[in-house]
């Protein structure tokens, strides 16, 4: 039987597959100005533009930061020898 207190809980930031930057930010562990800088750089992974919205997906972040953060050029390599 499911009760409350056994039901996972699963925050709305957990379940969402495409994050903004603010989300991004928070989920890599900076600030959003340090966030704006590393996207311009492109030292990120590349947003999507999503309905006037730049969004990332989540797990192009998770993925990311596997690798060590690498930059956007390498970052898309990998991607492509792992098939994604």
């Amino acid at each position: 039987m499911v009760t409350p207190e056994t039901t996972p809980v699963i925050s709305s930031t957990e379940a969402t597959l495409l994050v903004g930057r603010l989300q991004a930010a928070q989920l890599c562990a900076v600030s959003p100005a340090s966030w704006d800088r590393l996207t311009a750089a492109g030292k990120t992974p590349k947003p999507i533009k999503l309905g006037g919205r730049v969004v990332w997906r989540r797990s192009d972040l998770e993925s990311w930061i596997v690798h060590g953060c690498p930059d956007r050029k390498t970052f898309n390599a990998l991607m492509v020898d792992e098939g994604r």
